[in-house]
């Protein structure tokens, strides 16, 4: 009789454990997934979506080293300060579903400081629709909520334009568009003067802790966007 390995998602996280050489998190720890400094010329939505087509976690062989934009587990990234200057994606976030995701942190930094965040209840999602308002938990901006109303919040919903990661509140013209935050995602012409910046992409958020209209320029530009999960 032929036996046969059912690969349960329990089992496929041990495997994923193994192959990076890691223990489980402790409880509570958060864990980088996701690195992007503005201005590299690199997309993140394509970055994000790219799969590593070099991890298999069946055959235990997923090599990951910076140089070629993977985030290794664990890495602490103020000692490549030198060397990271690109987009830097971990080969877990194409294993999401195995991982028990309890959490999901959206993180914007500017000298190394946190200018602004979001947090999203991780339970049962993928690696696309975390990133809605149904599931906030807590954010920065008081404005912000679960129920409220916003004709964009997704990673990639608004198509004809290169807003990505957008969270916003309504469209009324280039000089009444008003949100929170948007990744600015490629080189091509932008239609509004607010978003016309001179590289990519550009992490611009609404500052004061609520939204703001783009055209009046209350808005600032992070430096760094990272993404962090919390495991069960």
């Amino acid at each position: 009789m032929t036996s046969v390995l059912l690969w349960t998602p329990l089992l496929i996280a041990v495997m994923i454990s193994r192959i990076h050489g890691e223990s489980k998190p402790c409880k509570g720890e958060w864990e980088l997934i996701f690195h992007a400094p503005s201005g590299v010329r690199e997309s993140v939505l394509e970055t994000w979506k790219r799969k590593n087509t070099k991890c298999d976690i069946f055959s235990g062989n997923c090599p990951c080293s910076i140089y070629n934009g993977c985030l290794p587990n664990n890495i602490r990234l103020e000692k490549h300060t030198r060397y990271h200057r690109k987009i830097l994606r971990s080969p877990n976030i194409d294993y999401w579903e195995c991982y028990n995701i309890q959490k999901v942190r959206l993180e914007l930094n500017t000298r190394g400081k946190t200018v602004a965040f979001i947090e999203f209840n991780g339970r049962g999602s993928n690696y696309m629709n975390w990133f809605h308002n149904s599931r906030i938990l807590r954010t920065s901006w008081k404005d912000m909520h679960k129920r409220g109303k916003y004709n964009f919040f997704s990673i990639d919903r608004e198509t004809r334009l290169s807003r990505k990661f957008f969270i916003n509140k309504h469209y009324g013209g280039c000089n009444r568009d008003t949100g929170w935050f948007v990744v600015s995602d490629a080189k091509r012409p932008r239609p509004c003067k607010w978003e016309k910046g001179r590289s990519y992409p550009e992490f611009l958020y609404s500052k004061y802790g609520k939204a703001t209209t783009w055209n009046k320029m209350k808005f600032a530009k992070a430096d760094v966007l990272n993404i962090y999960v919390k495991r069960a």
